[in-house]
């Protein structure tokens, strides 16, 4: 097969970020498929795990998501027994979302699939490199937060 000319592409930031954000979702996916939860999914269990009694309103507002399109999720978890949806004692218009017995399990053997696959990153990097590079993505992410 001939080699392919990519001309600038690998030059830019984008390009760069769009191809380890496709290295890095087709393994967690392979990682993730025989657990049953998405990235997606394990993205919200953690984050209940962290803000246990948060609502949907707030978890709209992290991801930039449709409320419909979270309430997808929610339900979904829900239905598998993994979260807890209670109506909130401050504010009865909401819904305070933690994880079940059965969410917390499941999320721990998640973890340690991802924490595999973080050490196959760091094994990429330099000492030292792994907290740089969170940062500049940070800062990336933060320049186009306006």
């Amino acid at each position: 097969m001939a080699e392919v000319d990519f001309g600038r592409l690998p030059g830019y930031i984008g390009y760069q970020l769009r191809q380890a954000q496709s290295a890095v979702f087709r393994d967690l996916s392979r990682t993730l498929r025989e657990t049953g939860v998405t990235p997606g999914e394990f993205s919200l269990l953690t984050m209940l795990k962290a803000n246990p009694g948060i609502n949907s309103i707030t978890l709209t507002r992290i991801y930039q998501l449709d409320k419909a399109t979270l309430s997808l999720s929610i339900k979904g978890l829900a239905k598998c027994g993994l979260i807890a949806s209670t109506r909130s004692a401050q504010d009865r218009r909401y819904y305070a979302l933690e994880l079940t017995g059965e969410g917390r399990a499941l999320l721990q053997s998640v973890t340690r699939r991802i924490e595999r696959q973080e050490r196959t990153m760091d094994a990429a990097l330099k000492p030292g490199e792994r907290e740089c590079l969170l940062d500049l993505l940070n800062r990336i992410s933060r320049a186009f937060d306006r």
